[in-house]
């Protein structure tokens, strides 16, 4: 069997040289973990904070976010509430007015059709006072005209036929 020593003469290599080399090795790895690790791993720290930190910041405004969304939500569906309140409110108010307006028109036609009623039945008295003077106007020619003369049953018909037929043909102007 052979030994370590002369593996590494096999390939040539020298043993005090990887002896130097182990050396070197471990004094450059203390010194590495002595001043660069602590660095490293101070900044290591550092970065895992900061992203610590912007993972906590984004889950806090994304749940501000989600507040925020519902409360539009909440807003927006009170705006519809409202909406449908205000045009429910308008309708009733056109409705009122249209009651109003209706009612006013009712009044205005009942005014007038009382008003032509009575303007009739001051145009029937008139009418009905005129027709009393005219005949007692008439009445009063046909005495006089008996008064002149003596008339039989006969005389008497076509005395009275000849004043009408007068005074219907020529109205007399009041």
């Amino acid at each position: 069997m052979t030994t370590p020593l002369e593996v590494l003469e096999k390939f040539h290599l020298d043993f005090r040289w990887i002896l130097s080399q182990a050396v070197v090795f471990l004094i450059l790895y203390w010194l590495v973990k002595r001043f660069l690790f602590p660095v490293l791993l101070r900044r290591i720290q550092e970065r895992e904070e900061r992203v610590r930190a912007a993972i906590e910041q984004a889950e806090k405004e994304r749940q501000e976010m989600e507040r925020l969304r519902k409360e539009y939500e909440e807003q927006l569906a009170h705006i519809h509430e409202e909406a449908r309140a205000r045009l429910h409110q308008a309708m009733e108010e056109a409705y009122q007015a249209r009651e109003a307006l209706l009612a006013q028109a009712r009044e205005s036609a009942e005014r007038l059709h009382r008003q032509a009623m009575d303007q009739i039945a001051l145009e029937r008295e008139k009418l009905l006072i005129e027709l009393r003077d005219y005949v007692a106007e008439l009445s009063v020619r046909i005495a006089e005209k008996v008064i002149e003369r003596s008339l039989t049953r006969d005389d008497h018909h076509e005395m009275i036929n000849d004043i009408l037929e007068k005074e219907l043909k020529e109205p007399t102007v009041r």
